[in-house]
């Protein structure tokens, strides 16, 4: 289903923004960082929601306090363009609980997928077992991540 697109205003902005800094806010605590009146908070949210704006209110997990230490980027390069590849890799990549991002670039890849796992050994078994296992896919090319320096989810909303 397309959902149609809706005009924003600036109590809608800055109601987004407080949502991504923490969406178990209180009612009340958002409808003051929006500028509007608490009723109206549901009301906006609800609107936002249906028109797919707000995609998901979601709690982030720290990946290491769940037992997630090995964080990767893998470079993808499938052997061709025709529908079948792209298909079962985009099949492989939905189906893989442990790929958290997965963006089709320009370059020498196809595409970037950020990876977590519970270590190396992990990260490995991911790699030949899923990856270089896919017909699909001509090339792998991988980083292990040694520190985030900014990962975040919040998008640069102006009000």
């Amino acid at each position: 289903m397309k959902r149609e697109e809706i005009a924003l205003d600036a109590a809608d902005l800055r109601l987004l923004k407080a949502m991504q800094r923490d969406a178990s806010a209180s009612q009340a605590s958002l409808a003051e960082a929006a500028g509007i009146s608490p009723s109206l908070v549901s009301r906006r949210l609800a609107r936002l929601k249906e028109a797919g704006v707000l995609r998901a209110v979601v709690g982030l997990v720290e990946p290491g306090s769940a037992g997630l230490s090995c964080g990767a980027i893998a470079r993808i390069r499938l052997r061709d363009h025709a529908e079948k590849n792209v298909r079962a890799f985009r099949d492989l990549v939905a189906g893989m609980r442990e790929a958290t991002l997965c963006v089709a670039v320009t370059g020498e890849a196809d595409y970037l997928v950020h990876l977590v796992a519970r270590d190396l050994p992990h990260f490995q078994e991911i790699v030949q077992q899923r990856f270089l296992r896919c017909p699909a896919i001509a090339h792998v090319e991988s980083s292990i991540v040694l520190e985030y320096l900014k990962n975040t989810t919040e998008l640069p909303l102006e009000s």
